[in-house]
Parts: C-alpha cells; sequence; structure tokens
C-alpha cells in the first residue's frame, strides 16, 4: 500500500507539475504578440538640402503597438545614412543622442519615455566605408494602454546622396503588439483550480486502491 501511495503522488505530483508549467505558459504566451496586419515601408522622402534627405519609415494599420524594429537596405554608392549630421545646425531629423535616426509621431503619446534604438550602419572591415545596411533600428512604447493603434511614422532616418539619389531604399520590419492579460488574481486562481481538481482525483483514486 506504502508503495503505492508513493507511485500515485509521484504520477499526481509529476501531472500537477506539467498542469502548473503548461498554465503559466499560457498565461505568459498571451502577453504579447506579432501584429500580422501590420506593415512597415519607406514614406516620401523628405528634401533637407540639395544633398541631404530625411526618410520616414511608416506603419500602416498598427493594433496596440508596444514595439517595432526594421532594417534598411540601399545603394552605398548613391545613398548614405548621414552619420555627418549636425544636431546643433537647426536639422531636426538629427539628434544628439541618436544621430541621424530619429523618432517619428506614432509613439508620441509615450513621450518623453519611449525607447529608441538607432541600430548600426554596415561598414567595411577595411575602408570602412558604408556597405548599404542599417540594421537593428528598434523602439519601445514608454506610455500605458491604450497603446498606439492606426497608421502613422515610427521613425526618420537622414540620408546623404552621392549619385542621383533614385535608388531603391527597402525595409524589413515588424511591429509587435499587447495582448490581453490575465489579472495576477485571476491567473492564482486558474492554476490552483487546476492543480486542486488534478489532487481531489488523485486522492479519490488512492481511496479506492
Amino acid at each position: 500500500m506504502t508503495f503505492q501511495i508513493q507511485n500515485l503522488c509521484f504520477r499526481n505530483c509529476r501531472s500537477q507539475g506539467r498542469i502548473v508549467g503548461l498554465a503559466a505558459f499560457l498565461l505568459l504566451s498571451t502577453a504579447a504578440a506579432p501584429a500580422s496586419a501590420t506593415s512597415i515601408a519607406p514614406g516620401t522622402p523628405i528634401p533637407l538640402s540639395p544633398t541631404t534627405f530625411a526618410l520616414p519609415i511608416d506603419i500602416t494599420g498598427g493594433q496596440d503597438v508596444i514595439s517595432w524594429q526594421f532594417d534598411l537596405s540601399y545603394d552605398a554608392a548613391d545613398v548614405q545614412v548621414n552619420t555627418a549630421c549636425d544636431p546643433f545646425a537647426g536639422d531636426i531629423y538629427c539628434s544628439l543622442f541618436t544621430g541621424p535616426v530619429t523618432e517619428g509621431d506614432f509613439f508620441a503619446a509615450g513621450a518623453p519615455f519611449n525607447l529608441l534604438i538607432p541600430g548600426f550602419v554596415d561598414l567595411d572591415p577595411v575602408t570602412l566605408a558604408q556597405t548599404g545596411h542599417l540594421f537593428g533600428v528598434n523602439g519601445a512604447f514608454g506610455g500605458v494602454a491604450p497603446f498606439p493603434s492606426g497608421d502613422g511614422t515610427l521613425a526618420f532616418v537622414e540620408f546623404t546622396v552621392l549619385g542621383n539619389g533614385n535608388s531603391p531604399i527597402t525595409v524589413t520590419g515588424s511591429a509587435t503588439a499587447a495582448a490581453t492579460v490575465p489579472e495576477p488574481g485571476t491567473a492564482i486562481l486558474l492554476v490552483t483550480g487546476l492543480v486542486l481538481a488534478r489532487r481531489r482525483r488523485g486522492s479519490s483514486s488512492a481511496l479506492r486502491r
């Protein structure tokens, strides 16, 4: 009988552990979800001078967006990210902290607590010339719900023109949407209910034995 009870306890405890783990996974997995209907693409360039322009990176169809990220590809023989921009020369598309990548208006409700990471300009290891890639640009909303939805501009990237400036610039990006997360009390009740239900079934089986 002792062996049977211990063996039953082992099976029940292991099952309860699986239940708790599954419940926790389900709760955590609902915290955020990809905004699959959202598109991120370059907008219409904004001329700043005969040799510079700012490129808006626009989002369309955003739903409760809490963060975003994108990479840029461009022809470095024609245009380059203007890493030499001067934030003290009246250039509103050049920041003292993030350089030629500045925040758009989509996360305006979260200012000044938003996070903007300007990414990295890929350079040739020998010549240190730009290779045509800006990667790792990302932003996070610093406000509270309701989170931003709809259309807007995520960021601006300032370029300098070396050729005619007509070469394509491509954007690969994604946005993360907030999902409904159960209240902590609800989560605790859910997990506890699953464990107790399993324990009652296990106790009934032991008594029958």
